[in-house]
């Protein structure tokens, strides 16, 4: 029997590939409902998503989809446009002149075999080197903003480059898919099929029944401090764990819709460089984005790096700031808000800085049994790529 504590989707993933492989599944959660921080809600005409929006297509998502008997909803063609913040939104923030430094840097990473990341390097040194001051200011900052919610001077560029680029093999579609009813649709139609292939589920747990040494057939689909503090006071196979300096980054998902909307993000969403100094690290137009998402609404994401007391912050400190960013993206914006849903997320993503890339190098075993965004690999496509693997692994370890 496969325990696994954590009924997320990284939990609720893990099971998915073990009960295929045909081996009985226990998922054990202290919460009351499954997902962890995903969900969808239809309120006053718009679609609000708590967290996640979409997977990146990939060929074992699109299995997953057929499997548990799901149509998958793609984007829509207008989403193609992306945009970037600098004195108005734009499709590529660069100026001629920075463009090919970008350029010219980049040839010479590639032919002089220095384009890696180095052990211990900062995202933001890889980025100058690599692709100059502008492209890692206008370009990998808002990216990374998007993902990883941290500055790149404090993020590490192994971890994020190998994150961005874990191999996943793309069997039909590219882009974002999500289903007709959200990311809670998936999460409700995925739980029907592990119940209906003979998982047991055990929600509302105290977790006390959770052993202090995990057996082989137990994993942890837990949050980061969570199972830090798990393997912080365990023996793990007579190591101590070098923890210092690991940290979590609190973020928080604001939809809204507007009585007298003005103007609209004509395409994906806008993300918003560092040296722009806005409150909001970006904004997605989500019905622009999916079809099914009601009247045109807008998703505000905001983070702890650029507002250090945000999980503190009054629905209406927040609301403030945000109106502010509309008002800069938009000049003389007067959009009146109509209706609001905020999710506040503490310590809902680990800091992938050099610390953590230091603890994953020195404890390569604490992985074994494990699975979340903070193993190297941050999305959740990533994580139902790895834990792909991660079964695969368990197999081949107990033919032996």
């Amino acid at each position: 029997m496969i325990r696994i504590i954590g009924a997320g989707f990284s939990g609720l993933s893990l099971a998915y590939f073990f009960t295929k492989k045909g081996l009985p599944v226990t998922v054990v959660d202290k919460r009351p409902r499954t997902g962890g921080v995903i969900g969808s809600e239809f309120r006053n005409n718009m679609l609000i998503e708590s967290a996640a929006n979409g997977f990146l297509a990939s060929e074992k998502i699109e299995e997953m989809f057929a499997d548990i008997g799901l149509p998958i909803l793609t984007t829509n063609t207008e989403s193609r446009k992306k945009y970037i913040y600098r004195n108005g939104a734009r499709r590529w923030p660069l100026t001629f002149d920075e463009t090919l430094v970008l350029i010219f840097r980049s040839i010479w990473a590639i032919v002089s075999g220095t384009k890696s990341a180095q052990k211990g390097e900062t995202l933001s040194a890889w980025a100058s080197r690599v692709l100059g001051a502008a492209g890692r200011d206008y370009l990998i900052q808002p990216m990374v903003n998007g993902i990883f919610a941290q500055e790149t001077a404090k993020l590490s560029a192994k971890l994020v480059l190998g994150s961005m680029f874990f191999k996943k093999r793309r069997k039909r579609l590219r882009g974002l898919v999500s289903a007709r009813g959200g990311m809670g649709e998936v999460i409700q139609k995925l739980e029907q099929y592990l119940k209906t292939h003979g998982v047991q589920f055990e929600l509302g747990s105290d977790g006390k029944n959770i052993s202090e040494n995990l057996q082989h057939n137990t994993f942890l689909a837990i949050d980061f401090h969570s199972a830090i503090s798990h393997f912080a006071n365990t023996n793990l196979k007579d190591r101590v764990l070098i923890k210092d300096g690991l940290a979590s980054l609190s973020l928080a998902r604001v939809t809204i819709t507007y009585r007298n909307n003005l103007n609209q993000i004509d395409g994906f969403g806008v993300l918003f460089p560092n040296k722009e100094m806005f409150f909001s690290l970006g904004v997605l137009a989500n019905t622009k984005i999916f079809e099914n998402r009601g009247e045109y609404n807008e998703s505000w994401i905001l983070g702890d790096t650029v507002l250090p007391d945000l999980m503190m912050l009054s629905d209406e400190q927040i609301l403030d700031k945000i109106m502010s960013d509309r008002r800069r993206l938009f000049i003389g914006d007067k959009a009146e808000i109509k209706d609001v849903s905020i999710h506040r997320w503490p310590n809902v993503i680990p800091n992938y800085d050099i610390s953590l890339e230091h603890f994953l190098e020195s404890n390569a075993a604490f992985a074994s049994q494990l699975t979340g965004n903070y193993l190297g690999v941050l999305g959740l496509t990533g994580i139902h790529e790895r834990n792909s693997q991660l079964v695969e692994t368990y197999l081949e370890r107990n033919k032996k």
